[in-house]
């Protein structure tokens, strides 16, 4: 959830003569000239903007013209920092700074601070653009009414929808909440059932929940949650939801699964459609309505997939995957190379095209050749230029045609010294990149212009020190750097005329080297006799340099049946198995993975059940009510206590009486196997009414 942005235009200030006849002044301006934005034209953004780091640059992409047709300087960015655009400006968005700039300018006019330093997520939608902080569960709002707006706790992926509405997720406390344009607040109006884990996407227009816990996917609305549709896959905490629907699809990766699943949100149709993927590490999914991209990092490509599953593309990515998709305002999918010196396009039908990201002209904009000149045919220009002679012979006047004859041979000419240029001091180098390691980084550089002498040296600088080397060195290591601190490197060239100017990479941090994480601690598994769900709990394991991102978990009877795994992030301790039993021995392991890879297996066997289940529901008359059209005190609701089932899950309860089933509603026990609810309005007095669930079945109450 690249990440994932997604975008809406539709807004409209001038009127539409003045629109075509400012259009029509812009047609054919070349890249130099950049074809600037109209000042108060208000109407559908198109293209994608990017940021070249190695440039220090902004340059737009027209997605259908497939080259960049603007640039802006932007000196300072981070590598990969996401450009936001509105109607007039332009926002590039490093973790530490909103840089803003003017699409009509084309040159930067203001830099803040960002509120988190950390990279955002970047909305181009009607009222925005927005900046999402997701960590600090923080959103800026950028343009004139510009904003900054705290949600609170950590984000999920946001979307926007066509009217301009901002739909975010708060993931610690399971809350849903809208922004709407040119709101200062948000509003939840949204809680989830046991604060379920999932994604936000869009559905025939509107906003969707799609419930890993559950797999299931309801509507969204301010008035609440709709029906849950069973999606008929298994959805893990880990996957990645397209924001966009493809062909009337939901488009899922199971990143873990290495799967892409495409399934009906309304339930109507004949069933998922799932595709295996080839095996890699996927970063992101995006959909242009008709296509789907995914982006492998570790086999740095990308494919396209239509809405049969049927894969329509596959190209490389130059300059390496770091980046997930995006989908543009155009419906195009845009996926940026890791230096910003490529985009790959996925026009809406899958096919992908490379626009390389340089600054360089259009072929088509080569200027023409010259008219020849003016007037009659049979006119010759007053005077016509000498034609250019050899250097070393002197230059003969012109002289009407001569008769063959022998010619002497001319007097050898004094060669001519040439006039020495003074040498000046070398340009910046090129390409300054940056590698971290243990304490140390990496630095390189292309060779800097000589300009004249020869180069003498190289001197790197950055925070706390310096190094000079030789004029023909481009690499070199420096140690003794403090692990966690982010370093930028700065290489200038120096020649007999003196010191150029410089170039600087962008900041890296050295960290200590990485080792797959230790074997979870405190693996413990508990279930009861006669239960049929096993409750896996451990302790974190040693993250050994680098963050836990996961544990995998897999379990077993011990004839080899009910066999399953899965994937949770790596802040989680705890598993419900379902459906498991005790009947026979249970074998589960719980593996840790961080980014070195994943570490030692914490394996162990349950036998026998702890204790016997205790479950066991009791009923009585609750509150009264009038719903069902009915007036106490003849109508109340049951008073329903639980207990003894298995703690944190989600269980159904049916209600019967003695004319049949009266209703059934999904509740989460508490953390000690316990619940209390009030519930199924009864109205008839005399009849028998009773609860059942997993089995257990209360007590039956006559009511009265």
């Amino acid at each position: 959830m690249k990440t994932q942005r997604d975008f809406a235009w539709f807004r409209a200030r001038a009127p539409i003569a003045a629109i075509v006849a400012c259009c029509v002044a812009v047609v054919g301006v070349a890249i130099t000239g950049a074809a600037k934005p109209l000042p108060g034209l208000d109407i559908a953004q198109t293209g994608h903007w990017i940021y070249n780091s190695v440039l220090g640059s902004a340059f737009h992409v027209d997605g259908s013209g497939k080259y960049a047709d603007a640039r802006v300087p932007v000196p300072g960015a981070d590598s990969g920092s996401p450009v936001a655009q509105g109607p007039t400006q332009g926002y590039v968005l490093p973790p530490s700074s909103v840089i803003e700039f003017g699409k009509s300018t084309l040159s930067v006019e203001k830099t803040t601070p960002s509120p988190s330093n950390e990279w955002p997520v970047a909305v181009e939608t009607k009222g925005g653009p927005y900046g999402v902080y997701r960590q600090a569960g923080v959103v800026i709002r950028l343009g004139e009414a510009s904003a900054k707006i705290t949600v609170g706790g950590r984000l999920g992926d946001p979307i926007a929808t066509a009217d301009g509405r901002l739909w975010l997720h708060r993931i610690d406390d399971g809350l849903l909440c809208e922004l709407a344009p040119g709101a200062d607040r948000v509003s939840c109006p949204i809680v989830l059932p046991g604060r379920h884990k999932g994604s936000l996407a869009l559905a025939a227009d509107g906003p969707v929940f799609v419930d890993s816990d559950d797999d299931t996917v309801r509507r969204v609305s301010p008035a609440g949650l709709g029906e849950p549709v069973r999606l008929g896959v298994d959805v893990p905490e880990t996957a990645v939801v397209a924001t966009n629907e493809i062909d009337g699809r939901l488009a899922i990766l199971d990143r873990q699964g290495a799967r892409l699943h495409l399934v009906d949100p309304s339930g109507r149709s004949a069933g998922p459609v799932s595709i295996p993927l080839p095996p890699g590490d996927y970063v992101g999914i995006a959909s242009s309505g008709s296509a789907v991209a995914l982006v492998d990092k570790k086999n740095h490509t990308l494919s396209t997939y239509d809405g049969a599953g049927q894969r329509r593309d596959s190209r490389p990515i130059p300059g390496g995957a770091e980046h997930p998709p995006v989908r543009g305002q155009d419906s195009r999918v845009y996926v940026d190379g890791a230096d910003g010196a490529h985009v790959l396009v996925v026009d809406p039908g899958g096919a992908v095209n490379d626009v390389a990201v340089t600054g360089e002209k259009k072929p088509a904009e080569t200027p023409a050749p010259a008219d020849p000149p003016s007037g009659n045919p049979g006119d010759k220009p007053a005077s016509d230029p000498p034609p250019r002679e050899p250097a070393d012979r002197p230059t003969a006047p012109v002289q009407p045609k001569p008769q063959p004859q022998p010619q002497p041979q001319p007097k050898p000419q004094p060669k001519t010294t040439p006039v020495a240029v003074p040498a000046s001091p070398p340009g910046a180098p090129r390409a300054v990149t940056a590698t971290a390691g243990n304490a140390a980084a990496t630095v390189k550089w292309g060779a800097a212009p000589a300009n004249g002498a020869a180069l003498t040296g190289y001197r790197i600088t950055w925070a706390g020190g310096e190094k000079t080397v030789g004029g023909g060195v481009r690499t070199t290591t420096i140690t003794g750097l403090a692990n966690g601190t982010a370093y930028t490197f700065t290489v200038s060239a120096a020649n007999r005329a003196g010191t150029g100017p410089s170039a600087s990479s962008a900041s890296v941090t050295p960290a200590a080297a990485l080792r797959p994480p230790g074997a979870p601690a405190g693996l413990n598994v508990r279930i009861k006799t006669g239960d049929t769900d096993a409750n896996v709990t451990w302790r974190a394991a040693a993250a050994n340099g680098s963050p836990v991102t996961a544990y995998h978990v897999s379990w077993r009877r011990a004839d080899g049946s009910g066999a399953g795994s899965a994937s949770l992030p790596g802040s989680a301790t705890a598993r419900l198995i379902a459906d498991i039993g005790i009947e026979q021995a249970i074998t589960v392991s719980v593996v840790a993975e961080n980014a070195a890879g994943r570490g030692p297996a914490a394996t162990v066997t349950k036998a026998k059940g702890d204790a016997p289940a205790d479950r066991s529901i009791v009923i009585s008359r609750g509150a009264d009510t009038t719903a069902d059209q009915c007036e106490p005190p003849a109508c109340g609701l049951i008073h329903i206590v639980m207990s003894g089932f298995t703690p944190g899950k989600t269980v159904s309860i049916t209600c019967t009486t003695d004319d049949g089933v009266h209703g059934s509603k999904s509740v989460k026990i508490g953390p000690d196997g316990k619940l209390t609810v009030e519930a199924f309005p009864q109205g008839t007095i005399g009849r028998n009414v009773w609860i059942s669930s997993e089995g257990v079945q209360s007590n039956k109450l006559a009511w009265k």
